[in-house]
């Protein structure tokens, strides 16, 4: 604006100043200046608009840089979020890995018992079925004998072989007589040739009357039952018996199976009891793999 007005009063100095010029020149300045008026006016609507939409251009922008720079801290915590998985995964990886491993084991250690299992299961089928032949071969071995004097059964997987102390010894002695000592040997040779897999145990056992007399070769009950228990090893280990297998034990009066309270309960509690049992040496090593 201020240019204009400086141009008209140059052009009116003019003017004065040459005061020749045609009107039509004068007209012709006029419509110049007013042109230019115009054009300028037009080209500050021009700037104007273009500053405006230059404004709203820096405006968008500012609200895309705001909105990369948002979309940055995004992508910058998600990558965070990424790696830290990746990591967890890979942890959950580790240990997945080695739980299979463990699996892996435990299986192999279960297929060992299971087979394990089996050959006890089937060990055990042969001894209850070697038991049985034994059971029945004694029985029948000793089938002239009164149920008084001899018994046999099967109890917890063992065999209880019961003689009476009457049927094998004179009474407060611990020499067998000759009945007894045929009596062993028939069980002797029955034994040795069908307890390879089978420990023994020989018990003597008493009823609880004490013991009398100064020139008995043992004081007390107790001592009786383990001196006849230990003949009575001696006599089948003569006889064939493995000595590695068979243990001598006396119990006194201590594991009665009757009343000590009647005579015929006393008769039943003097006894000598050979137990056969499975050897458990093998057991305990599969139960242990």
């Amino acid at each position: 604006m201020k240019l204009y007005i400086l141009f008209l009063l140059t052009l009116l100095v003019s003017l004065f100043t040459f005061s020749c010029v045609s009107p039509n020149k004068y007209k012709a300045k006029v419509a110049e200046v007013e042109r230019k008026e115009q054009e300028n006016e037009r080209i500050r609507r021009q700037f104007y608009e273009a500053q405006k939409l230059l404004i709203q251009s820096s405006d968008s922008l500012r609200e895309v840089i705001v909105s990369l720079q948002t979309k940055d801290y995004q992508l910058d915590s998600l990558q965070k979020v990424s790696q830290k998985a990746i990591k967890r995964n890979d942890s959950l990886y580790q240990k997945l890995k080695v739980n299979e491993e463990e699996l892996v084991q435990k299986e192999q250690e279960i297929l060992k018992k299971e087979k394990n299992i089996s050959i006890l299961r089937n060990r055990q089928y042969q001894r209850q079925r070697q038991s049985n032949e034994i059971q029945k071969s004694i029985k029948t071995a000793f089938s002239s004998l009164s149920k008084e004097s001899f018994s046999v059964q099967e109890k917890s997987g063992r065999l209880y072989i019961s003689f009476s102390n009457k049927l094998l010894f004179e009474t407060a002695s611990i020499d067998i007589n000759s009945e007894g000592k045929k009596a062993l040997q028939k069980l002797a040779s029955i034994l040795k040739n069908n307890t390879s897999q089978l420990d023994i145990w020989v018990e003597g056992h008493t009823d609880n009357m004490p013991v009398t007399g100064a020139e008995l070769p043992f004081k007390d009950n107790w001592q009786l039952s383990a001196l006849r228990a230990s003949v009575v090893t001696q006599i089948l280990v003569e006889n064939g018996v493995s000595p590695k297998s068979i243990v001598a034990a006396g119990y006194g009066e201590h594991l009665p199976i009757s009343s000590n309270q009647t005579a015929e309960g006393k008769s039943k509690n003097r006894r000598i009891e050979i137990v056969l049992l499975p050897k458990l040496d093998e057991i305990f090593e599969l139960i242990g793999k």
